[in-house]
C-alpha cells in the first residue's frame, strides 16, 4: 500500500460524564458502601502514620442523621490522622490518582485511587475539612448533569481558630472531616437496630472493628429518638471456635505462597452468599485490605456455616502493583474468581475445604428413630413428582416478565419493552419483548418496524430493526423480540425503543455469574429425590433444599413446626397437613428464587438481597397454592 499522510496522533476522546457516573454507581449503591470507603480511607491515613513509627490513636467518628421513611439526611466521617495540604486533597480528588501509596507497598486498602469521590457524589454534595500542620483546607464536591463531578477548593488555606475547629470536630492536631449531604434518594438508611450490625460486621471493617488501637464511634440521630442520639463503640467479636488448619499453600503454575487460617465456631454462623455481613467464610486479605469473604463452591452449605478464618494472598497486590487489575472487579465487589491466577487457588482451598465440610455434614446430620409412616412417604413422593414437573416448566419457560398473561394485555396502554427492568449474564444472549396497542399504531401501514438502541456500548442490541406482528393471542396486541448481549460485568444500560412518535425504554445490567460455581445439569429423575425430617435442635429454619441429597429436610424441632408433626414426620393434627403444605412449598420457592437470581433472571439489580426476595414472591405467587392443592388432593 502507498504511504499515506496522516493527521496528528491524538487521544480517542470519551464520553467521560458517562464513564464517570458509572463508575460511581457501580462502586456506591448503598449507605453502608459510602460508609466502608470513608472509613476504610481513614484507616488507611492511620496506617501510613504507623509506618513511618508514629503513634497514633486510631479514632474515627461515623455520624449518621437519619429522617422518616429510611431516608438518610447527612453523614459525616471524621479522623484525627494525617490531614492534608492543598495539593494532596486536589490528588484526592482527582479519579485513579495515587494517593494511598499502595503502589509503593504500603499496606493499605487503597488500591484503586477512589472511594472519596465515589462516596460524595453517589450520596450527594460534601464540604471536606482538612486540616495539616495547622493549615485549614476546604473543598467542595457536587455532581453536575452536564458536566460530571465537580468541585472548588480554597485558594490560600490558613489557620482556624478554636470554633472554627470544634464545629468542624477536630479540636486539635491533624485530621479529615467529610460531611456529605444525601440527595440521593435512592440511598436508604434502616434504623438504628438493623445499621449497627451492617457497621459492626461488614467484612471489610472486620480488621478495624477488631484492632485494639484503633477506635471506630457510630453516632445515629434518628426521628424516632426525637433528636436523641445512639453513640456506641464499634467492635466485632471474633466468634467463638477453635483453630483447626493453619498451613502454606503453593499455588500451582505460580510462585505464590499463601496462608490459609480455618476456625470451627462452636454454632451456626450466617454464610457469606450474597452477604456481605456474614460472619463464616474465609476473608481474603492482601497488604492489610479485606478484598472478598468466601467459601467458594460451599457457600450455601448448612456445614459450611461452621467455619471461618482467613487466607493472607500477598501475591494478589503484587499482581496488582504489576498492572494486572484483572484479578479484582474494579466496583470493590470482590475478587474476579474467573480470572485463572484466581480459580488456581479457588481450587487449592476446596481440597481443603472438602473433607472438613464431609465430616461437619455428617455430624450434623440427624435421622429419626422411628420410620416414616407409608402414608406419609406416598404424599412425600407424590409431592416429589409435582415439584420436579414445576421446576422443569420453571427452567425452560421464559424468565419472568418477558411474555403477557392473560388479563395483563389490558395493561399495554402504549409502547412497551418486557421486562423492564433485566439482568443479562456476561456473553449470553438475552431475550426482549416489544408489544405495541394496536390504537397507537398506523392502520394504513399494516407493516411495522421498531428501532432499538442501547446507550452503553458494552450492552449491544443484536436486533436494531425489529418487525412487529399481530400477536397470537391477544388481538389488539402487536409483538416483535429482540435479543441483548452484555461484554463487560456490572456495565448498565438503558434500552431505547422506537415506533414512530412513540418510545420505551428498559434497564439491563451486566450481572457477574453466580459465585457459587456453575449450575449443574437438571439431574435425572429432577431435582426433589425426598422429603424427611431433621431432628437437629435449635435449628434456624423451619425447612430447606439439600442440592446435594436432592433432599427437602423439614425441622421438625423448629418453634411453631413441632406442634405439628412428630420426629418422623407423621401428622399430629388436622392443621398438620396445610403446615407440610406450606413448608414444603416454601423450600421450593426459595430453590427456583435462587435459580432465578443466579441466572440473572430476577427484575431487580445490585441489591441480591432484594433481587431473592421479589425472585422468592414470584415463585409463591406462582407455584405455591398449586402444592397446597396436590397435598389437600392427597387422602392419607
Amino acid at each position: 500500500m502507498d504511504k499515506k499522510d496522516f493527521e496528528k496522533a491524538q487521544p480517542i476522546p470519551a464520553d467521560t460524564v458517562r464513564w464517570y457516573k458509572q463508575t460511581v454507581f457501580s462502586t456506591i449503591r448503598y449507605l453502608i458502601d459510602a460508609i466502608v470507603e470513608l472509613v476504610t480511607n481513614s484507616d488507611d491515613s492511620y496506617k501510613r502514620l504507623e509506618q513511618e513509627g508514629k503513634e497514633v490513636k486510631g479514632e474515627i467518628k461515623i455520624r449518621v442523621q437519619r429522617l422518616k421513611y429510611d431516608k438518610c439526611k447527612e453523614l459525616e466521617v471524621i479522623d484525627f490522622a494525617e490531614g492534608m495540604d492543598k495539593d494532596n486533597l486536589k490528588k484526592a480528588l482527582t479519579f485513579a490518582s495515587a494517593t494511598s501509596k499502595f503502589e509503593e507497598g504500603k499496606s493499605v486498602r487503597g488500591l484503586f485511587g477512589r472511594g472519596l469521590k465515589e462516596a460524595i457524589i453517589a450520596l450527594g454534595k460534601a464540604g471536606i475539612y482538612t486540616i495539616k500542620d495547622d493549615k485549614l483546607c476546604i473543598a467542595n464536591v457536587w455532581w453536575d448533569e452536564k458536566q460530571g463531578p465537580m468541585y472548588e477548593i480554597l485558594g490560600i488555606p490558613y489557620t482556624p481558630n478554636r470554633e472554627e475547629r470544634k464545629s468542624i470536630g477536630i479540636v486539635e492536631g491533624n485530621g479529615t472531616l467529610v460531611k456529605i449531604t444525601v440527595t440521593n434518594e435512592k440511598i436508604k438508611c434502616p434504623g438504628y437496630k438493623t445499621f449497627l450490625p451492617q457497621v459492626i460486621n461488614h467484612y471489610a471493617l472486620r480488621d478495624i472493628n477488631s484492632t485494639p488501637n484503633k477506635e471506630v464511634i457510630l453516632e445515629f440521630e434518628s426521628p424516632e429518638k426525637s433528636g436523641l442520639k445512639n453513640r456506641k463503640t464499634i467492635l466485632y467479636e471474633i466468634p467463638k471456635g477453635k483453630k483447626i488448619i493453619e498451613e502454606p499453600i503453593k499455588i500451582p503454575d505460580y510462585e505464590d505462597n499463601v496462608e490459609i487460617k480455618i476456625y470451627e465456631s462452636d454454632e451456626e454462623l450466617e454464610g457469606p452468599y450474597n452477604n456481605p455481613f456474614a460472619r463464616a467464610g474465609l476473608l481474603i486479605k492482601t497488604s492489610g485490605a479485606i478484598l472478598d469473604n468466601q467459601f467458594f463452591k460451599y457457600q450455601n452449605e448448612k456445614a459450611g456455616c461452621f467455619f471461618f478464618g482467613e487466607v493472607r494472598w500477598e501475591g494478589l497486590a503484587k499482581r496488582i502493583i504489576e498492572g494486572d487489575w484483572g484479578v479484582i472487579i474494579p466496583d470493590r465487589t470482590g475478587i474476579n474468581w474467573r480470572h485463572q491466577y484466581c480459580v488456581a487457588l479457588q481450587r487449592e482451598i476446596e481440597k481443603i475445604l472438602e473433607p472438613i465440610i464431609e465430616k461437619k455434614k455428617k455430624q450434623i446430620e440427624t435421622k429419626p428413630t422411628i420410620p416414616t409412616p407409608e402414608k406419609i412417604e406416598k404424599l412425600n413422593k407424590d409431592v416429589c413428582s409435582l415439584l420436579n414437573r414445576l421446576a422443569k416448566k420453571h427452567m425452560t419457560e421464559p424468565p419472568p416478565g418477558d411474555e403477557l398473561t392473560d388479563g395483563e394485555e389490558t395493561k399495554i396502554k402504549t409502547l412497551t419493552i418486557k421486562p423492564p427492568y433485566a439482568n443479562v449474564e456476561i456473553n449470553k444472549e438475552r431475550n426482549f419483548s416489544i408489544y405495541a396497542p394496536t390504537d397507537i399504531l398506523n392502520s394504513a401501514s399494516g407493516y411495522y418496524q421498531a428501532e432499538v438502541d442501547s446507550n452503553n456500548l458494552h450492552i449491544q442490541v443484536l436486533d436494531p430493526i425489529v418487525e412487529l406482528n399481530p400477536h397470537s393471542q391477544f388481538i389488539n396486541i402487536y409483538y416483535g423480540r429482540f435479543r441483548i448481549i452484555g461484554r463487560i460485568d456490572g456495565e448498565e444500560a438503558t434500552i431505547t425503543c422506537k415506533l414512530g412518535s412513540h418510545k420505551a425504554n428498559a434497564t439491563v445490567m451486566v450481572a457477574p455469574p453466580g459465585k457459587i460455581g456453575k449450575r449443574k445439569e437438571r439431574p435425572k429423575g429432577g431435582f426433589f429425590q425426598g422429603i424427611k425430617p431433621d431432628l437437629e435442635e435449635n435449628p434456624d429454619q423451619r425447612a430447606r433444599y439439600d442440592k446435594n441429597t436432592q433432599i427437602i429436610q423439614i425441622y421438625v424441632k423448629f418453634p411453631g413446626v413441632k406442634e405439628y408433626f412428630e420426629d418422623n414426620l407423621n401428622f399430629k393434627c388436622d392443621e398438620s397437613k396445610p403446615m407440610y403444605a406450606e413448608l414444603v412449598g416454601e423450600a421450593f420457592c426459595k430453590f427456583t428464587a435462587r435459580y432465578d437470581v443466579d441466572q440473572g433472571r430476577s427484575p431487580v439489580m445490585g441489591d441480591p438481597i432484594d433481587a431473592f426476595m421479589i425472585a422468592m414472591d414470584n415463585s409463591q405467587k406462582k407455584y405455591l397454592y398449586l402444592i397446597h392443592e396436590a397435598v389437600f388432593k392427597h387422602k392419607l
